[in-house]
């Protein structure tokens, strides 16, 4: 079906219907106030009598409307009965001149017969021009419109009479030929709709038959049978009410029947507001949910109309009550029966809710005659009669929709206590069946989930928690499907069909495949229940990832469930991907769930996601607590380090006009935190220089970012010694802090506690997408590269690894690593300064005893390190130095077991290993210790690994060279997927190109990843040798090499160099303490490896050193150079 103009045409198709119904209730009031007030007609009669014509030709012409409607276009029907509407009205304003009563009740029966031909073709034209995922909103934007016409159609006839047109009944009539004409206007703006062409009903004048022929075959569907019956109800009652407001007025208001118009609007106010929210609370779907809350309303406050209600203030809530009731009654009704309904007879089936509508408004006047007329009921009592049949419907509503209901209270009620936003929605069918793969955080996460949607799901829950004494019988209600991992094959195989068979009715199934909650926030491995369930069908898996729940009562973030009280209301994201087929594995099942927690991180990007707007938040709230503090002495607490980097700020500023990057040659120090804050305080780029880099590295990055001005200390110029050329445009710190006054101080300190932190700093100019920072590549192997990080990216990675280390404001974070790496920047920088914990720094990392020393003082409970700076710690450090420490992470080069193994064994901490890329900003993965709670222990630790990605962090293996996507453990390129990968490479849009592809950033690192998702490093993609057409990893061969020589540190390094015949040679480096080369060629002799993987005896070279970088990377770029040297020395 045709929708490009959909939105336009169903407004056009709205306006229509506004100007119908508006005209509809103006016209029926001139005729009956005509009567009444201007001829002396009784107002009894005259309102019953009336009200039965309006009636009539509904219940005679809705039968050949249906027809019309389901063999011709509906625009066309539609327009016509507009052409007809206007022809009438023109033929009214005779009627009223002539002052002809039989005219005006001729005229009100055929502008009712043209209503009746308009209503089959304006509900069954919608689902037509409106994607399926519309038919409620548009329901109820048409009812709340509609009774909008309704409020200012019962309202301006008794307004236009009094105050404009004087008791001229003429130009009432005129109004009416006005609104008519406006509608014709409108409807011949809908799109013209193809016709259905049905032709299996025939005109005949036994048509009530056919109607209850009609009704007889929807039998069938007990649903759309009791929805039909409930909208013909709906129409009974509102015709009763609007009656009976008529002489409720005049009865207890002491009104006159003009004024008594007056009532209604109240209720069709309340009708149009509850329709609204009907459609917003069934936004996709369906709500049912709402139908007996509508019910209970209508009969809650009928009933109390009748019986306590005499003011004016409480008649009037109640009539804005039952409004309201109604509108949330009525709207997921008729877009159910047009959804519900086969397209070829909509028609025929709208003809006969029609029909059906229209008997009960025709009995509605029966009954309100019979009622007062021959009962002699006063007006109140119609109230309570009709609250008593209400309550019955309200019964039956809920008897036939106890699940819908339970579930819209389960929705109402965790929407309250948790904000709920979701990404995706339109990635769940409308209708149809669905499998939902979710990751699991929380207890709720059924309910969260439930809480997005309007359908209902089936859940796949834990046994153990289904057969809960209280609670299954609300499992139960729910249609829960219970399975556990300890079930007997039969069992099993019992869930696995029902969940298929729920599918196959066209349902929503949801499964957790972890089965269990997890402990330390890492998504577990996934059970391969996925595979079986969609064996052999067609239904979608749609992945879902639920973010937020991690840290809440109902985690196991605190341990146990429910360690503690809430302390404020928590913000859910559940992000929907989109649907795979059904052949998905489960492996690929768990990656689209992972990057899905891309989407959750990405989706908490605000303005106000800056590296400086979230420090000046932190350091708002934790004023008086300590932040930074150096082993030169210097101490400062948030507060003082907003005030200081402010000043700092504004002297940087001052001398940088028109500089967008400033360098920063400085160490891990006060000083040096300070400048990083200072700069992008003020708008610009902070750029980090590696003062261990070559001349040439440093001079590149200077040149790469266009750098003038280079913020440095005298003291670290001088302790550098020549180690690094002093830039030109150096100022230093010293310098600028010496020209602060003390008025600037004042000023500095209202700023940082008064001012609005979109004030403190150009905001408006930073977006979290813009560069925070740019990093150089440390140049291991090959020119720098300068790297940009936004403050997304950084913020993100911050908040992954802050969720799964527990990182909490208790903490305090020994800080060694320079600023120039990425990890210096990311965790022992920026990390503490929004998260709201100390950093104490040392501006050497190798510094063994110092760093002991205040590790031991400081009782430091934090330590990011890289293996080499723990190495040089050990023979310095005493067993009770780092007794405090509860969290070692090292990262920038392999850990070896055997280190770790030595440093546990010493000091009762054991580190564990990260992984992460400057590229990566840094962190990816890493090693946290196993996790047991309540019984069930989730590793999180897998030596040899480099542990499991982060929240917000997705890992996939790929072929080198076809990219295809490979296996659990099988060995291939690492792509790494988040919201820590860069934004590119500065000035280098060809070598970004290289390495990003589709939001994947390829590592260049040769890795398998496991079925719980841990990383294994096999080596560098650059680190493998093409010998004889074989790839040959150099890691492997060192590896025998350091196994065999029992050692703990990097004593060996093997690299390759040019060999003429077969591409490629090994060669091995190695220092004094590995031996000599006839030990290393013969552990490789005695070896497992093959033979083309041994290198040459003449190829191992005894070296001074293993020369390191800054960070403490092994400097392999130069190791290859060494290589190359030594192998063409030899010949």
């Amino acid at each position: 079906m045709k929708r490009s103009n959909s939105k336009h045409s169903f407004a056009w198709l709205n306006a229509t219907q506004f100007f119908g119904a508006l005209n509809d209730n103006v016209f029926k009031l001139l005729v009956v106030f005509f009567l009444v007030d201007h001829l002396g007609f009784d107002h009894k009669s005259t309102i019953g009598l009336a009200s039965l014509i309006f009636v009539v030709p509904f219940l005679l012409f809705s039968h050949t409307a249906g027809i019309l409607a389901d063999r011709y276009s509906k625009q066309q029907i539609i327009f016509y009965a507009k052409c007809m509407e206007t022809a009438l009205m023109g033929i009214g304003v005779v009627a009223i001149l002539l002052a002809s009563p039989i005219m005006l009740y001729a005229l009100l029966f055929l502008m009712c017969m043209q209503s009746a031909f308009f209503g089959p073709s304006k509900f069954g034209i919608i689902p037509e021009i409106v994607k399926p995922e519309e038919l409620s909103r548009s329901n109820s934007f048409l009812v709340g419109l509609s009774y909008l016409a309704i409020i200012i159609g019962t309202f301006v006839p008794s307004l236009f009479l009094v105050t404009i047109f004087s008791e001229s009944y003429i130009g009432l009539a005129t109004v009416c030929v006005g609104i008519s004409t406006l509608g014709l206007l409108s409807s011949a703006r809908i799109e013209e709709t193809a016709p259905v062409g049905s032709t299996h009903q025939k005109f005949t004048l036994l048509f009530v038959v056919e109607i209850f022929k009609t009704m007889a075959s929807l039998k069938k569907d007990r649903y759309l049978f009791s929805t039909i019956i409930s909208m013909a109800y709906f129409l009974f009652l509102g015709a009763f009410i609007q009656q009976n407001l008529l002489v409720f007025g005049p009865e207890v208001l002491g009104w006159n029947t003009t004024t008594s118009g007056y009532l209604f609007p109240m209720a069709a106010i309340g009708i149009a507001i509850g329709a609204l929210v009907s459609g917003k609370l069934s936004g996709r779907c369906i709500e049912f949910g709402v139908v007996p809350v509508g019910a209970t309303g209508l009969a809650l406050s009928c009933l109390l109309l009748g019986g306590v209600a005499t003011s004016l203030p409480a008649i009037l809530s109640l009539v804005f009550l039952i409004g309201i009731s109604a509108g949330l009654f009525v709207v997921p009704l008729q877009a159910f029966i047009q959804q519900r309904s086969p397209r070829e007879r909509l028609g025929e089936i709208l003809a006969c809710m029609n029909f059906l509508n229209f008997l009960g408004v025709a009995l509605a006047a029966v009954l309100f005659l019979v009622l007062t007329k021959t009962f002699g009921m006063s007006a109140k009592g119609c109230f309570i009669v009709n609250g008593l049949v209400t309550a019955g419907l309200a019964i039956f509503a809920f008897s036939i929709l106890p699940d819908f209901m339970v579930r819209f209270s389960i929705l109402i009620l965790t929407r309250i206590i948790y904000r709920i936003r979701t990404i995706g929605p339109e990635k769940i069918p409308v209708i149809g069946p669905a499998l939902l793969v979710s990751n699991h955080v929380t207890w709720s996460d059924a309910l969260l989930l439930s809480a997005t949607q309007q359908r209902r799901i089936r859940f796949m829950m834990e046994r153990d928690i289904y057969r809960s004494r209280w609670l299954n019988p609300l499992f139960r209600l729910m249609q829960v499907i219970p399975i556990s991992v300890n079930d007997p094959p039969h069992l099993l195989k019992e869930s696995i069909q029902t969940a298929r068979q729920a599918l196959n009715d066209g349902c929503l199934v949801c499964i957790f495949p972890e089965q269990r909650l997890t402990r330390n926030g890492n998504l577990q491995r996934f059970k391969p229940g996925i595979e079986h369930i969609l064996k052999g069908t067609k239904h979608p898996l749609i992945p879902v990832y639920i973010g937020g729940g991690w840290g809440s009562v109902l985690s196991h973030y605190h341990g146990r469930l429910l360690a503690r009280l809430p302390s404020k209301r928590v913000h859910i994201t559940v992000v929907f991907g989109a649907p795979l087929p059904a052949d998905t594995t489960t492996q690929a099942a768990r990656l689209a769930v992972s990057e899905l927690s891309k989407d959750y991180f990405d989706s908490k990007k605000t303005p106000a996601r800056t590296l400086p707007c979230q420090f000046i938040k932190t350091a708002r709230k934790r004023w008086f607590k300590p932040a930074i503090a150096d082993t030169t002495g210097k101490d400062l607490a948030f507060g003082k380090t907003l005030i200081a980097s402010i000043l700092l700020g504004n002297e940087i500023k001052r001398i940088t006009e028109g500089q967008d990057k400033i360098g920063l040659l400085l160490p891990s120090t006060v000083g040096g935190t300070l400048a990083n804050i200072a700069v992008p305080l003020i708008g610009k780029i902070p750029v980090n220089l590696n003062y261990t880099a070559s001349a040439d590295a440093f001079t590149s990055a200077i040149a790469q970012c266009g750098i003038k001005t280079v913020i440095t200390a005298r003291p670290f110029i001088e302790k550098l010694a020549g180690k690094c050329p002093e830039p030109d445009g150096a100022v230093y710190i010293e310098d600028l802090f010496k020209g602060i006054t003390s008025g600037a101080k004042i000023r500095a300190m209202l700023k940082a506690l008064f001012v609005p932190a979109s004030k403190l700093y150009p905001s408006r100019h930073v977006s979290p997408d813009d560069p925070a920072t740019i990093i150089f590549s440390s140049g291991s192997t090959g020119e720098p590269k300068g790297i940009m990080l936004s403050h997304h990216n950084i913020l993100s990675n911050v908040e992954g690894f802050r969720m799964i280390l527990h990182i909490n404001q208790t903490d305090r974070l020994c800080g060694v690593l320079p600023f120039f790496h990425s990890f210096g920047f990311t965790a022992t920088l920026w990390g503490p300064l929004v998260s709201g914990f100390q950093t104490c720094y040392h501006p050497n990392p190798i510094d063994g005893a110092t760093i002991a020393q205040m590790v031991r003082e400081r009782k430091l409970t934090l330590l990011f390190a890289t293996p080499t700076f723990l190495l040089t710690y050990m023979p310095k450090a005493k067993e009770e130095d780092f007794k405090s420490l509860r969290l070692i992470i090292t990262g920038a080069e392999k850990l070896k077991q055997k280190l770790a193994d030595k440093f546990e064994a010493r000091f009762g901490v054991r580190p564990t290993e990260g992984y992460g890329a400057t590229e990566l900003s840094p962190i990816t993965s890493v090693n946290i210790m196993d996790c047991t709670i309540a019984g069930f222990t989730q590793t999180g630790l897998k030596e040899g690994s480099v542990g499991h990605p982060i929240p917000g962090v997705a890992a996939k293996v790929v072929h080198p060279d076809s990219r295809e996507e490979l296996g659990e453990n099988q060995e291939g390129l690492l792509l790494i997927k988040g919201t820590n990968v860069m934004q590119g490479y500065l000035g280098n849009p060809e070598k970004s190109a290289e390495v990003l592809q589709d939001g994947w950033y390829a590592t260049g690192d040769i890795a398998r990843v496991d079925s719980d998702g841990f990383i294994y490093l096999v080596d560098r993609l650059m680190r493998y040798s093409k010998i004889a057409g074989e790839m040959v990893p150099h890691l492997a061969v060192e590896e025998v090499l350091l196994q065999g020589l029992d050692a703990v540190g990097q004593i060996v390094f093997v690299t390759a160099a040019t060999d003429e015949r077969k591409g490629e040679q090994l060669v091995v480096l190695y220092t004094a303490e590995a031996g000599d080369a006839e030990e290393l060629a013969d552990l490789i002799k005695h070896s497992t490896l093959p033979n083309l993987w041994h290198p040459r005896k003449d190829n191992y070279f005894q070296i001074d050193e293993m020369p390191a970088l800054g960070a403490g990377k092994i400097d392999m770029k130069q190791l290859k150079t060494i290589a190359k040297e030594k192998v063409e020395g030899k010949s």
